[in-house]
């Protein structure tokens, strides 16, 4: 099954189209902590870090509970490593919760806005890929660095001309999603390039830097522009295949190489 993790953009048509780019300073890069990731155990220049005090309480791990409704029901326990907090967007930062069905056809993400809550839900893979987008007001006490809950009453807002195949309709969702001991990472990471939309520049913005625990690969998301234009940036790779994507509110750009030691992962630091 293919979930379609890296459609931004469910409401608006986009095209595919290349660039040349290039990272020209990707400082040490902290990998973000919390349960699901793994956290940052080394850095090229230590910084001394307070020491907590005896009465500080440890925070939780991330997790929720979700509740729904429809011809298709989501898997109501949230773990810990479905949850991204602060994923950086082009309206905002936003929570994102990787779901299931409970008869488990089908399979995308949650995404909680300060407003809004989207559902993609997506099934088989290649040209039998289906989706179904969802989405309805009822998000409060929103903050995309610790958590939200909602209860929304939901509207298939499927593109037209999507195929959406067989997956059921989602009528509504309700629950509440905590950020618990997940933080966001850090580093420093600037970009420059070409593309037919324009000149890319810039130190990135927003950096969510994730390295899940047990992979050999690394996804660091963030906010640059194509000319003027706002845009998304999505950077990742093993040591040996290495992508960088950007998004703007109606167009897509790619750039990929397998040329050796572009990017490297390891002891939490990219």
């Amino acid at each position: 099954m293919e979930y379609r993790r890296h459609l931004r953009m469910p409401f608006a048509s986009g095209r595919r189209v290349a660039l040349s780019i290039a990272v020209t300073s990707m400082a040490l890069s902290a990998c973000g902590g919390g349960n699901g990731l793994s956290t940052s155990s080394a850095a090229a220049t230590p910084t001394p870090v307070a020491t907590p005090s005896p009465s500080a309480t440890p925070l939780p791990p991330a997790g929720g509970r979700i509740t729904s409704a429809g011809t298709v029901q989501l898997v109501a326990s949230v773990a810990a490593a479905s949850v991204t907090c602060a994923f950086p967007s082009l309206q905002g930062p936003e929570i994102m919760v990787a779901v299931t069905t409970t008869n488990g056809s089908a399979g995308g993400y949650l995404t909680l806005t300060s407003s809004e809550v989207q559902v993609r839900l997506g099934a088989g893979s290649g040209s039998t890929y289906t989706q179904r987008n969802f989405a309805g007001p009822g998000v409060t006490n929103f903050d995309a660095t610790t958590g939200a809950q909602f209860s929304a009453e939901l509207t298939d807002v499927s593109p037209a001309g999507q195929k959406t195949g067989t997956i059921g309709a989602l009528t509504s969702v309700a629950g509440s999603v905590s950020c618990g001991d997940k933080t966001t990472g850090s580093g420093s990471i600037t970009i420059t390039g070409t593309s037919t939309g324009g000149a890319i520049t810039g130190v990135l913005t927003s950096l969510l830097v994730k390295c899940p625990t047990g992979q050999t690969f690394a996804i660091i998301n963030g906010l640059t522009a194509v000319a003027s234009a706002p845009a998304t940036v999505e950077i990742g790779g093993t040591s040996g295949n290495y992508f960088a994507s950007l998004s703007t509110a109606s167009t897509n750009y790619f750039f990929s190489s397998s040329a050796p030691a572009l990017y490297t992962l390891g002891s939490g630091q990219v």
